[in-house]
């Protein structure tokens, strides 16, 4: 416990679902939580649980974070508050449309990137210079479906995600001589309201696969939501220190192993996108 004592976070996206879960992670570690999202009725909930975990002076502000006027303000905000930010997580995202690409809208698609990849650019560029060290800044992204592997039907939501990704990766070498911490997490098959939109769009849209799958994992529960703010804690925390510009699995990766997080820190292609030919596929022409 304690593991984020005295730190101020910011977490997009924390009103609902996995924001929410990572946010009640970082107030049982001690941290203040700033959480942002659109919705004012959700956020003032949300602040009501935090306040059942600690008594920390949690606040919540309403933004669009594919509106950068509506980032910059949050940004003065915070310092006409002289809130003093030692981390920060982006997880707001959408589903976005479901289907064809050329039979979907595409303002529906520009609008999923929009909020997905360049609501987490907006937020990282706005607040990082406002992050200040208690030994390294820290930032976590969020990547999601179809960053790792091709998720048709999803192409908004998996092209924005794996963008993310590239961002996080280039972004932390950008920083690297500012103290930073840069990550980016997958959370797995997490049971969250984005995938009643699936069932809504039925197999036809969907695709029989993916479809049957997501009906199969909520009946079984999905993948706990507290796995990914363990992950997110850890990367915030300083026993992350050092370890930056990574692509981490919530479910799948051995991050809480001495050795695996070792590896992160020492092996620079490590849980990072990399083609893989001539590593596994090589063969002599």
């Amino acid at each position: 416990m304690n593991k984020l004592q005295s730190k101020t976070i910011i977490i997009t996206g924390g009103s609902l679902g996995i924001g929410l879960e990572i946010a009640k992670k970082c107030a049982e570690e001690g941290a203040r939580i700033i959480i942002a999202a659109r919705n004012e009725n959700d956020l003032m909930n949300a602040v009501e649980e935090l306040k059942k975990i600690s008594q920390n002076d949690h606040v919540y502000y309403v933004i669009d974070v594919s509106d950068l006027k509506s980032v910059k303000d949050f940004a003065n905000w915070c310092e006409k508050e002289r809130l003093e930010i030692n981390g920060l997580v982006n997880c707001a995202g959408i589903y976005g449309p479901i289907g064809k690409t050329t039979e979907i809208d595409l303002e529906e698609f520009r609008r999923a990137v929009s909020i997905n990849f360049f609501g987490t650019v907006y937020m990282c560029s706005t607040f990082a210079p406002l992050i200040k060290p208690k030994t390294k800044k820290k930032i976590v992204n969020y990547s999601g479906g179809g960053a790792a592997s091709p998720f048709a039907n999803y192409s908004a939501y998996a092209t924005s995600k794996i963008a993310i990704v590239r961002f996080t990766e280039n972004f932390a070498i950008e920083l690297q001589e500012e103290n930073f911490d840069v990550n980016c997490v997958a959370p797995g098959f997490v049971a969250t309201r984005l995938h009643n939109e699936t069932l809504e769009a039925g197999e036809s849209r969907v695709g029989n696969s993916f479809f049957e799958n997501t009906k199969q994992q909520l009946e079984k529960g999905g993948v706990s939501p507290v796995i990914a703010a363990n992950l997110t804690v850890f990367l915030l925390s300083e026993e992350s220190d050092g370890i930056t510009g990574k692509f981490i699995s919530a479910p799948w990766d051995q991050w809480s192993n001495k050795e695996f997080q070792d590896l992160l820190k020492s092996e620079k292609d490590f849980a990072t996108l990399r083609r893989i030919d001539n590593k596994t596929f090589f063969k002599k022409i």
